[in-house]
């Protein structure tokens, strides 16, 4: 047994001296990166109320309980928002469909058989404009935590104990912990949808040849890094010059999560020496880094894909510029609700001047279009019940002259909202008919 391990130790030896340029195998250096992504969507409305809802899950009454009292917390770490149950500006609705814990046997050790553990949750979340009752931003949201079949632990990662192999391990080795991962990690997910949240992680530095490139990370001085890096020569062999692209590919991923910061602190009131142009030049800025690094991140892989640390850095940037790509979708989106908000309120200026009827709450559309559109859209049924039991909703049929048409109207509801809809026809019918005997 003792020979074995020596065969090992030594055939790592051998094999980091042979490569010449990487990481190492017993020494590693590994500099600390703050990561800090704007939120998904920017709230204008800062006063929050958490729903929570839970379906089909043992324990879903405790579990939605939870996750609701570890979101608010989070929530309430950020000044900016305003927790409100009654009269909120946004709310944050989320159903969990998915939880498990299982517990998985392997192999026999020493005579006792062994015990692994893994799980899964899966969210819908929902961030609605409480006034318009229109989703501000919607995601089916997961995590996955613990032992993976299809996976074996790397020799290596288990040698220097990074942060996602320990992770891992506690998870796989306990349930308990394997379900706390869960709950912790889906709340993040959420909560850096409408906040920036923190995220810490250690990026692995090569020695050797690039020694002194590494010095800098490791000190933090991220523009020095991406200009020597980029002034250097290139190394002779192609597979050991992907390190110094790598710590590149670094210097502006990192140099990306600090504009950001700045933006956030400006936001919190920390910076008023940045105006609101330089934030918006800050913005774009950091998003030319993530593009740029996530470039470089998929050229060294494909130049040496046998160098796993290099992925997740592809997996970062990946998900931060999927996360811009969201904030400029949002932003439009957002611009055209304003504008075709203030050209519905000039045209209702121009109406009543000329005493003609008001245009309706949802822009002239009946409420059975305006039930197709959010059914298009992805809304929840919950929210579509909130708009019928709303009193825009009958302000919208009396302005339109909308009634109830048995001939065509379940045709389309059924060809739109599909299994909703006869759930909506009868709260339709329902809250028409209530308002017609009220009067």
């Amino acid at each position: 047994m003792k020979n074995t391990r020596w065969l090992i130790i030594l055939i790592l030896l051998c094999s980091a001296q042979t490569y010449g340029q990487g990481f190492g195998v017993f020494s590693r250096k590994v500099a600390t990166v703050n990561r800090l992504l704007p939120p998904t969507v920017n709230l204008n409305g800062k006063r929050i109320r958490v729903d929570s809802f839970a379906t089909g899950i043992e324990g879903a009454d405790q579990l939605k309980s939870l996750l609701k009292t570890e979101l608010v917390t989070l929530i309430q770490k950020d000044p900016r928002f305003i927790l409100n149950e009654t009269s909120p500006e946004t709310i944050l609705k989320f159903t969990v469909t998915r939880f498990y814990v299982e517990r998985w046997t392997g192999a026999l050790v020493n005579g006792q058989q062994t015990v692994s553990y893994r799980g899964k949750i899966e969210v819908a979340y929902q961030a609605i404009d409480a006034d318009t009752n229109s989703a501000l931003d919607s995601e089916i949201l997961s995590d996955e935590t613990g032992f993976n079949p299809t996976e074996s632990s790397r020799f290596s990662d288990i040698l220097h104990g990074s942060s996602s192999s320990k992770k891992k391990l506690a998870a796989e080795a306990s349930e308990n912990e394997a379900r706390d991962q869960l709950i912790n990690d889906i709340v993040n997910k959420m909560g850096k949808r409408i906040a920036p949240l923190d995220e810490p992680f250690e990026a692995q530095l090569p020695g050797g040849k690039l020694e002194s490139l590494s010095s800098l990370a490791l000190n933090r001085r991220w523009g020095a890094l991406e200009e020597q890096g980029e002034k250097m020569d290139p190394l002779p062999k192609g597979a050991e010059d992907t390190y110094r692209l790598y710590l590149v590919a670094l210097s502006k991923e990192a140099q990306a999560y600090d504009l950001t910061r700045e933006a956030n602190d400006r936001d919190l009131g920390k910076r008023s020496d940045i105006s609101a142009a330089q934030a918006e030049d800050d913005y774009k800025r950091a998003q030319k880094y993530l593009d740029e690094a996530g470039a470089l991140y998929k050229q060294i892989i494909a130049a040496n894909p046998k160098e796993k640390e290099f992925r997740s850095g592809d997996t970062r940037t990946e998900e931060a510029i999927s996360i811009y790509a969201m904030i400029d979708r949002y932003k439009e989106e957002y611009a055209k609700a304003q504008a075709a908000k203030a050209a519905q309120a000039a045209q209702a200026a121009v109406d009543k001047s000329a005493g003609r009827p008001l245009t309706s709450a949802s822009g002239g559309q009946t409420p059975l279009d305006q039930i197709l559109s959010f059914c298009s859209s992805g809304l929840a049924l919950d929210s579509i019940r909130d708009y019928i039991e709303s009193p825009d909703f009958m302000q919208d049929a009396k302005a339109t002259g909308y009634k109830f048409n048995f001939a065509k109207d379940p045709i389309r509801l059924n060809e739109i909202c599909k299994q909703s809809a006869g759930t909506i026809q009868r709260l339709m019918r329902t809250r028409l008919t209530t308002q017609t005997s009220h009067k």
